[in-house]
């Protein structure tokens, strides 16, 4: 009989490029649209950022819920490829609606967008995984290499949208910024689809109770196979759950906190910098989300630092436990938050001023002396040390901003500056100090170069309140670099580390059950803790918060530590056991 021997090919095989470019600009597109978020609700839609912080935290925890409703949806009814592309439609649309200025429409853009994340994030890494063990059966290390080419095209694509989105922002609007996501997210979309039939050839599998039913097929044409178990069978599953969740579930409680902390980077960390730092990198003005591109830049020149240096410590015999990294994790992790502690009371303190804002750019004005924006319509003259007069203010509520076309900014020194259709007059502006000398606490126009380039068009100029310190009393944003250079390698050493163990930790059957629950986690500290601390950020000092955070990471580095010994010797009886039965099973066999 004639056997097939052609050797496996060692190459990757076609698909990977559309799943390394497919999830590259997915992942520009979602982290791009993350980036300017918290921004876009305090600035644009007047969301306070108290509720700003709990609308980032709750996204935050809806893009990890609905990995557990993609995964079961994929496995049971779908297969990965329709469920992918199915949801990936929403995701599109979304992304090209979240920029319209309307609170209900943004918050119901964000649910589609989570949605649509989430159920797209357990599924393409696994179909890749499929296709590799599939059209490349035994070639490891080929597998492995291809997810470290995936999770860098993660990272990369997630810097340059970073660096990208606010640079868009400034330049050109939110609206206009929020097109280019909308644009990568349908290139990804047809990337995606059209290596279809270079992919895994996907089945269900379904377990059921009694004689299994003849095969079928899905709405979606994939096949499903019945498989016959006794109740029994299914008990002992429940079983090896519970037993696999009670050794690892005290773990991964602690790792919540972690989470928690990190991904405030998306919020009270951008508020903060916003206000009390000097957001400039290499003499160059930067925006205070822009920071945030520094992680995803960090994660790919220091994880091959991490392979390397763990690699290296166990030829020389120095095997570093799991848990002894995670330990080292959590306190690097309580480090960063004392860096922003540090950061926060070298910081001046923040005052309440006025914004005055058109196309031009922004003036900050001394706050008003008993007279609130909400107070002024029609033709009035608004204002303490520099007033506004104008003859169609018009309060919008749910922006919190006064909005007016036609006026004058009257400086205190008698200068005024006229404000036509909205825009402000720049042709013989004072300067820097002329406006100071008139009353202007912060001059923030656009460059002659930029201004050269406004578009005429009638709009309406805004005042609103806003949060300062004084730019001599900023603190540098290189604190927050390096803060976020600290909580990146915490993250090498908790989240990859974490994955990992827990992975070790469960039976082959319970691979992805383990996966869900590691993702769960993620969502559970953005519901359970972020959601409701966050709120605490603008009612305290930042030293005093970000303090308290600090000591929240102390608190659950001293829980770990009976936790963590625990684990280990749970694994440790385990690997005991297993070792017991396969030199029980050895010579049962040799004594036949």
């Amino acid at each position: 009989m004639a056997t097939d021997t052609a050797p496996v090919p060692t190459t990757h095989p076609i698909g990977f490029r559309f799943f390394f470019w497919g999830e590259f600009a997915e992942r520009c597109s979602y982290y791009g649209m993350r980036a300017i978020l918290a921004l876009y609700m305090t600035e644009r839609l007047g969301v306070d950022k108290a509720d700003a912080g709990t609308f980032m935290s709750l996204f935050i925890a809806a893009c990890y819920f609905f990995p557990l409703i993609g995964g079961f949806i994929a496995d049971n009814f779908l297969g990965k490829y329709w469920t992918i592309v199915l949801f990936s439609v929403p995701y599109v649309i979304a992304q090209f609606i979240v920029g319209i200025e309307n609170r209900y429409v943004v918050f119901g853009a964000l649910v589609l967008l989570a949605m649509g994340s989430g159920v797209i994030k357990p599924n393409i890494s696994t179909l890749m995984g499929l296709t590799y063990d599939q059209q490349r059966p035994g070639q490891e290390q080929l597998r492995t290499s291809a997810f470290s080419w995936f999770y860098m095209s993660i990272n990369i694509g997630a810097a340059l949208s970073q660096f990208g989105m606010p640079w868009l922002r400034t330049e050109f609007g939110y609206q206009v910024a929020f097109l280019f996501p909308a644009v990568l997210m349908a290139i990804a979309l047809v990337i995606f689809a059209m290596g279809k039939k270079h992919y895994a050839r996907e089945s269900i599998v379904r377990k059921v109770v009694g004689p299994a039913p003849a095969p079928s097929t899905t709405v979606t044409g994939i096949p499903v196979r019945y498989e016959s178990v006794t109740a029994e069978e299914l008990a002992a599953e429940r079983a090896l759950k519970y037993t696999v969740l009670t050794r690892i579930g005290l773990l991964f409680l602690t790792v919540m906190f972690f989470w928690a902390i990190f991904d405030q980077s998306a919020s009270t960390w951008i508020f903060f910098a916003d206000t009390y730092m000097d957001c400039t990198l290499f003499g160059v003005p930067a925006s205070a989300d822009s920071i945030q591109a520094f992680n995803p830049v960090f994660i790919v020149a220091l994880v091959p630092v991490s392979v390397w240096l763990f690699k290296t410590l166990a030829q020389k015999g120095y095997e570093v436990k799991a848990t002894q990294k995670m330990a080292v994790g959590y306190v690097l992790t309580g480090l960063s938050m004392v860096i922003m502690a540090v950061a926060g009371s070298l910081a001046g303190a923040k005052q309440e001023m006025v914004k005055f804002t058109s196309p031009e750019g922004s003036l900050i004005l001394p706050m008003w002396k008993e007279q609130k924006l909400d107070a002024v319509a029609g033709n009035a003259t608004a204002g303490t040390d520099v007033r506004i007069a104008a003859a169609d203010f018009e309060y919008d509520k749910d922006k919190k901003k006064l909005n007016f076309a036609n006026g004058k900014v009257l400086l205190k020194n008698g200068t005024e500056i006229e404000v036509k259709d909205g825009h402000l007059k720049t042709v013989g502006l004072p300067d820097a100090a002329a406006l100071a000398a008139g009353g202007v606490a912060e001059p923030l126009l656009k460059s002659a170069e930029a201004l050269a380039k406004l578009k005429t068009d009638p709009t309406k100029a805004t005042l609103e309140v806003m949060d300062w310190v004084e730019p001599g009393k900023r603190v540098s944003v290189w604190w927050q670099v390096l803060a976020f250079l600290i909580i990146t390698v915490a993250e090498i050493l908790i989240s990859v580390t974490g994955l990992e163990l827990a992975f070790v930790a469960a039976p082959q059957s319970m691979k992805s059950f383990v996966t869900a629950c590691w993702l769960a986690v993620v969502f559970l500290a953005n519901l359970l803790i972020n959601a409701p601390i966050t709120r605490l950020y603008p009612t305290m000092e930042p030293a005093t918060y970000f303090l308290m955070l600090a000591g929240a990471m102390a608190v659950v580095l001293v829980l770990f530590i009976p936790v963590a010994k625990q684990f280990n010797r749970a694994m440790a009886e385990a690997k005991a056991k297993e070792g017991a039965a396969a030199k029980a099973a050895e010579d049962s066999t040799e004594a036949v």
